[in-house]
C-alpha cells in the first residue's frame, strides 16, 4: 500500500518540526525514517499513522487523501489499514498480555471468542504464548515488544508503523525484534515504516529516509534488504 506525503509541515506554536515534506513510500517497502532525537522522525510517523494532524499538506494512502477523512470513517480507515507499534510499549497495565493484543478487536466489534483466537494465533507466531495471561509488569522487555507487535498486527493491517522499536531493548533482543519485523514484512507483504536511529534497522530497510532539521531525503536501503536468508544471517553476525 503506497504512502504519499505532499508538502507536509508541522508546528507546535512557534516551533516548526517539519517543513514542506514530500515523499513517496511504495507498496511493500521496508522504509526507515532515520534521524537523531528531535529531528522530527517520530512526528512524521505519527502524521502518517493519523495520530498527529499535519499543520499543512496532505497524506495520501493507497490513493485516498486521508487528510479529508473525519470521525468514524477516519477511525475505521486507520483501524483496519494501519498498525502502530509505539515507543515505550504502551501496554495497558490492568489488562493481561492477551487482552492488550486483542484491544483493537474490542474497538472493531470483534467477538470475545474471535479476539482470543486471534490473540493466541499471533502469540504463537511471535513466541509469547506462555505470557498471554500475565500482566505487562510480569513480562520482560522483549516479550512486551512482541506483544506490541502482535497488537499492531491484530487487524491484519496493510501498513505497519514502528516508533523506535529497539530503543528500550538490549542488543540481542533488539536484533531479534528487527529480524521479526523483517519476517512479518516478507510474510504479509505489508508496507513497513520504522522510525529509528539504530544502524541495524538501516541494513534491513529497502528505503532509507533521512529526517534532518524538519526536512527529508530518500535513498535505497541497506545490504540485507534483498539478500537471501543465509547471506543475511551471515552479515548480521558480523554487525
Amino acid at each position: 500500500m503506497t504512502v504519499e506525503l505532499n508538502n507536509i509541515s508541522k508546528s507546535y506554536g512557534k516551533k516548526t518540526v517539519l517543513t514542506d515534506v514530500s515523499l513517496e513510500i511504495q507498496t511493500n517497502a521496508f522504509a526507515m525514517l532515520k534521524g537523531v532525537s528531535g529531528s522530527g522522525k517520530s512526528t512524521l510517523l505519527s502524521i502518517i499513522g493519523g495520530i498527529e494532524p499535519a499543520s499543512a499538506g496532505e497524506v495520501v494512502i493507497d490513493g485516498q487523501n486521508v487528510s479529508d477523512l473525519k470521525g468514524k470513517v477516519r477511525a475505521d480507515f486507520y483501524r483496519h489499514k494501519v498498525g502502530f507499534i509505539f515507543q515505550g510499549f504502551y501496554l495497558q497495565p490492568q489488562l493481561t498480555v492477551g487482552e492488550n493484543i486483542a484491544l483493537m478487536g474490542v474497538f472493531a466489534g470483534v467477538s470475545k471468542v474471535e479476539r482470543r483466537k486471534r490473540a493466541e494465533e499471533l502469540a504463537q507466531e511471535l513466541g509469547i504464548v506462555e505470557v498471554l495471561d500475565q500482566l505487562p509488569a510480569e513480562i520482560s522487555g522483549g516479550q512486551a515488544e512482541r506483544a506490541c507487535v502482535a497488537r499492531a498486527m491484530f487487524m491484519s493491517p496493510e501498513i505497519i508503523l514502528a516508533d523506535e522499536p529497539t530503543n528500550n531493548l538490549d542488543p540481542e533482543n533488539a536484533k531479534n525484534v528487527i529480524e521479526m519485523l523483517q519476517k512479518i514484512w516478507r510474510d504479509t507483504n505489508a508496507t513497513m515504516i520504522v522510525a529509528s536511529h539504530d544502524p541495524m534497522v538501516e541494513k534491513y530497510a529497502s528505503q532509507v529516509i533521512t529526517v534532518k532539521d524538519g526536512r527529508v531525503s530518500s535513498e535505497m536501503g541497506g545490504e540485507l534488504a534483498t539478500m537471501g536468508a543465509p547471506d543475511r544471517q551471515a552479515l548480521v553476525q558480523e554487525v
